[in-house]
């Protein structure tokens, strides 16, 4: 069943027609809340074995043998392409050890012998895995030497970065197994941190984690840095950071991640079936993350870029979250475009405690729930809670949108997004910024939203020239408004305006602000 807007079919006919014609629009009009189209960087190629060898040890545990090896050159004379890696190299690997632990030098046939024969010389060792040295990885590695420390280390392999060194990349570094990290050694905070940098002409992506058995990877304490401010924007660019996928448990926690090519900074994939769940993403410092359109079609950036350096759509995501049953906690977010924080539904997912910060870049959206795909509009047992949304000299249109019918025009009853908490956040204003609407719900069912705080919000904004004002005024810009014909079965907290059908309220631009103070619990 489609419910239009007005009671006119010609009318609404119209007002699509009109709307598919502005292709500087900052939503998809066919398909208005869906996930971004997503594709893996190119795979990596991994180095021989021999190459890296010296930055892998192997753990000896029966008796006395307790001690670390380091494998030595001589260990593995010749190169092993990843083909030959595997059983073979293991073996090989074993002979080798047992020989140099004996102090002697064991011919070639012993080598050559089968399987059967490894195992009965391997009686003295209960196990044998290659894992990495505590030592670090300096800036003369790159993301092929990095991902090769993954493949050959396999699960639960550690890859520490050196203090304070820039890793140049031309592809993203890829795990390859449940259980492995990247991190800074010493897990610092600051500059102290690691950077990996992109730098390959059409690269966006830096991180890869969405593999298959990828469970409980951890990506903390390093600096991502994507080089849009550089290499400029790739209009088919992936997310800088892309983890999550067919896995659960997986975490990013004290990674700056800043200047993304593509979409997003971080993108926390669904996986096959949407089957990705229990991410953990905290104490990340994100951004600035794309750019606000120039032109008065949209907004400009205050104060500089004004005469049209940057165009509608190359703004983007903060943090994308479409994994279920996950948590955003403690996250600064700093000068995004698009969404500081988009919850692509992520059912059961907790997103508290984050700063979302406009200084020098405008904002379309502080924390989105405006996505139908890829959870099909559920937000079930997703809660946003206890949040800071700051426009601090920046101009913020929505500071939490919730409905299709925020971001777009799509007013279709099976198109709507519903359920989910909204509660004790709090949204403020400094420095001459200032928001169009704190909350602004509209295509959005069976919602609860309690104890937001806007007091200390300012709020101006004017309709720009993508509004339908002739036909759908907004509201004057305030702090909660939503539309009472398409947000049914909600509760509400007092102070909203809810008088008017709201269409698109994104579409507000920069104007004089208009009052200094909203409402608020």
């Amino acid at each position: 069943m489609v419910r239009l807007i007005t009671g006119s079919l010609a009318l609404f006919a119209l007002f699509v027609q009109a709307v598919q014609a502005d292709a500087t629009l900052p939503y998809n009009v066919d398909n208005p809340a869906a996930t971004p189209s997503f594709a893996a960087p190119p795979q990596p190629t991994y180095l021989p074995l021999s190459h890296v060898a010296r930055s892998l040890k192997t753990t000896l545990t029966e008796r006395d043998l307790t001690g670390n090896e380091l494998m030595s050159g001589e260990l593995l004379s010749r190169d092993l392409t990843p083909e030959q890696v595997g059983e073979d190299m293991v073996r090989r690997a074993k002979v080798d050890l047992l020989g140099e632990r004996s102090g002697d030098v064991l011919p070639d046939s012993v080598k050559a012998r089968n399987v059967v024969d490894f195992e009965r010389r391997d009686r003295t060792f209960s196990r044998f895995q290659l894992k990495l040295l505590s030592t670090c990885v300096d800036g003369t590695a790159n993301d092929t030497y990095i991902s090769s420390l993954f493949y050959y280390g396999g699960a639960g392999t550690t890859v520490l970065l050196c203090q304070g060194v820039t890793i140049s990349l031309t592809n993203a570094i890829f795990f390859s197994a449940a259980n492995q990290t990247l991190a800074t050694v010493g897990y610092p905070q600051g500059a102290l941190r690691a950077t990996v940098k992109v730098t390959g002409s059409d690269q966006s992506c830096a991180i890869y984690g969405a593999i298959g058995g990828g469970d409980n990877i951890a990506l903390r304490n390093i600096q991502v840095a994507g080089s849009r401010d550089t290499l400029g924007r790739l209009a088919t660019g992936i997310a800088l950071i892309e983890m999550g996928g067919t896995n659960t448990g997986q975490i990013i926690d004290s990674v700056r991640s800043y200047e993304p090519r593509g979409w997003s900074a971080m993108h926390a994939i669904e996986g096959y079936e949407n089957s990705c769940s229990g991410m953990q993403i905290t104490n990340n410092d994100v951004g600035p993350s794309g750019h606000a359109p120039s032109g008065a079609q949209q907004f400009r950036r205050r104060g500089q870029d004004t005469t049209g350096t940057y165009a509608p759509g190359e703004w983007a995501d903060g943090i994308s979250l479409a994994c279920k049953g996950s948590l955003v906690e403690g996250n600064i977010i700093t000068d995004a475009t698009d969404g500081a924080i988009v919850v692509f539904g992520a059912p059961g997912s907790t997103i508290t405690g984050n700063t979302v910060q406009a200084v020098n870049r405008q904002l379309l959206g502080g924390i989105n729930m405006v996505d139908w795909s890829p959870f099909s509009g559920s937000f079930e047992g997703t809660v946003v809670k206890d949040n800071t949304i700051w426009s601090r000299g920046q101009f913020i249109k929505t500071g939490i949108p919730a409905g299709g019918m925020i971001w777009g025009v799509d007013n279709r009853t099976l198109a709507r997004t519903f359920a989910g908490t909204v509660t004790g956040n709090t949204f403020l204003s400094t420095a001459g910024g200032y928001f169009g609407y704190a909350i602004a719900a509209s295509g959005h069912e069976n919602i609860t939203v309690s104890g937001n705080n806007a007091k200390r919000a300012s709020f101006g904004g004017v309709d720009s020239s993508s509004c339908f004002t002739s036909w759908f005024p907004l509201p004057t810009p305030q702090s909660f408004i939503r539309d009472p014909y398409t947000t049914p079965g909600g509760t509400w907290q007092s102070g909203f305006y809810s008088l008017v059908v709201i269409v698109l309220a994104i579409c507000k631009g920069p104007g004089a602000i208009i009052a200094k103070s909203g409402v608020g619990a």
